[in-house]
């Protein structure tokens, strides 16, 4: 679970200002906002990278102040996608990919069997198992994202926070890439997912609770509708 309490988030000044909000483990949360409105800069608190202004946020056992001072900590319970990755030359696909089970080597640092299993299978679960040897920066901007989802879901962490993992996916592949998600925390339940978007259709149509943010708060749609998505964007006029 994701815990919020009086909460301020932004730079020099406060962009968003939660009260109280408990996000429920076993979910994914579609985070909505209009351009400018501070999902990106929310985001960025949610995975330690900028400290909140006041108040506090826990993800089950564990506080943000926390993770933020110990990052071999939060590299098991926090992970990562980018809005963009654009490659490392000489870096495959699947080595890439197998970057995510470091944070759970042993002394030794080298995969196991049981590592490697896991990380074909999660490519094959996204359709990349082709590609597993193609260089990242070979990839196209949709193989390369859904290269860093698969990442993600091989560090078995139990937060993972997507910053428009879908910017550069087509229909098909954005529906794979919700499907997806869905089914990762389903198989754990200590797990939850928050994944800013602008698809609102998609997300309304595959029944995700959504975390709108308007004039300056964040508020949760258990079961939205598109009118009551559009009510509180429109706020923001």
């Amino acid at each position: 679970m994701i815990s919020i309490q009086q909460a301020q988030v932004g730079y020099q000044t406060t962009l968003i200002d939660i009260a109280q909000l408990a996000l429920p483990a076993g979910q994914i949360y579609a985070l909505i906002g209009r351009n400018g409105s501070g999902k990106s800069t929310l985001l960025q608190t949610l995975i330690g990278q900028l400290p909140l202004r006041a108040g506090s946020i826990s993800f089950g056992a564990f506080s943000l102040t926390e993770l933020q001072r110990n990052a071999a900590l939060r590299a098991t319970q926090v992970s990562y996608v980018a809005s963009m990755f654009t490659g490392v030359e000489a870096l495959t696909l699947r080595a890439y990919v197998s970057l995510g089970r470091v944070p759970h080597l042993g002394a030794f640092g080298r995969l196991q069997a049981s590592d490697l299993q896991f990380v074909a299978e999660v490519l094959h679960a996204l359709n990349l198992s082709d590609l597993a040897q193609k260089d990242t920066r070979k990839l196209s901007d949709g193989e390369r994202q859904l290269a860093s989802l698969a990442r993600a879901i091989v560090q078995d962490t139990p937060l993972m926070v997507l910053d428009e993992p879908a910017s550069f996916l087509d229909y098909f592949n954005r529906d794979l890439l919700i499907d997806q998600l869905q089914l990762w925390v389903q198989q754990k339940t200590e797990r939850t997912a928050v994944f800013s978007s602008h698809d609102i259709d998609l997300c309304l149509q595959k029944g995700i609770p959504m975390l709108v943010l308007h004039q300056q708060k964040l508020t949760l749609l258990a079961k939205p509708t598109k009118q009551e998505v559009m009510a509180l964007l429109s706020q923001n006029s």
